[in-house]
């Protein structure tokens, strides 16, 4: 099943116009490509020599980018992509186009930018976090650490909400309304699943989880799926005792792939209770996973 929403021919005659579009605006110097004046035909780089960057055949390249029925591997499109310069943006669709997962190197929402780094630092005493499309975690805030769970101490490939949410006893012996938690993350992340259905890695993240938590299994069976979730979320805290925060989700507009989740405090005394656990150890840092 494609990742695309096209339907095949489509796909193709849109795969092939945006690969004509882009190679027509590169300039051969612009990947190191001597340039003779007047002796151009084209406008842009020719087939031949984005072919040759990208280490694939003429005469498959131009099938290709004739609309061909042509079957692309994920490393020869990531090819291409690069001997076009391609932008995050523009390889992510290039990818769609050709009918291949998101996978790891383009649009998982790895890694953050120092704008998100900044905001989530400001919206401390709030807990705050970035994930990607597998709910992995991408940066969070001290407060994150100090209310919800060490996502730090967590091994790197555990990093994510719903192993945190599944296998740290911790997080559930403080979250008031756990069920209700666990229901909504495996919910988000079925959607995600579903919007990804070429990605191996949400199978294998999903048989991991089915091992070791009973709980997972038996909401992943419902095919339940949830787009958002917020609204109210309470926490037992060792320290400040009944903390209650109102959860905010929201995705980047530049990349979608990218979810900000914010424990915005309920009332003037959850703040106050944050603002104690804040002057408890010194807050401030930022910290991502990559």
């Amino acid at each position: 099943m494609a990742s695309t929403s096209f339907e095949p021919e489509k796909r193709r005659h849109e795969l092939a116009e945006f690969l004509r579009s882009r190679r027509a605006q590169l300039k051969p110097e612009e990947v190191g490509l001597e340039s003779v004046a007047g002796r151009r035909r084209v406008k842009g780089l020719r087939r031949e020599e984005v072919a040759h960057l990208s280490r694939v055949s003429y005469s498959w390249y131009t099938r290709l980018e004739q609309g061909y029925d042509v079957q692309a591997t994920v490393d020869v499109i990531d090819s291409i992509a690069s001997a076009l310069r391609l932008g995050e943006a523009e390889h992510r669709h290039l990818r769609r186009l050709a009918g291949l997962p998101l996978g790891n190197r383009v649009g998982s929402g790895q890694g953050v930018g120092e704008t998100l780094r900044k905001l989530l630092q400001r919206l401390l005493p709030a807990p705050a976090y970035a994930v990607g499309i597998r709910s992995e975690y991408l940066a969070w805030n001290d407060a994150l650490s100090a209310v919800f769970c060490d996502i730090g101490a967590l091994p790197p490939h555990h990093r994510n909400v719903l192993w945190a949410t599944f296998a740290v006893s911790d997080v559930r012996r403080s979250l008031v309304d756990w069920d209700e938690h666990a229901r909504l993350v495996v919910g988000q992340f079925r959607a995600e699943a579903a919007a990804h259905p070429d990605d191996p890695l949400f199978a294998m993240m999903a048989a991991e989880l089915e091992a070791v938590s009973e709980h997972f299994s038996r909401w992943w069976a419902t095919h339940e799926v949830v787009l958002s979730a917020n609204g109210r979320q309470s926490f037992r805290h060792p320290v400040v005792g009944l903390l209650s925060t109102d959860l905010i989700q929201f995705r980047m507009i530049d990349r979608p792939s990218v979810k900000v989740v914010v424990h915005q405090p309920s009332s003037e005394e959850d703040e106050l209770k944050l603002n104690v656990l804040r002057g408890a150890v010194q807050w401030g840092a930022v910290i991502g996973s990559q």
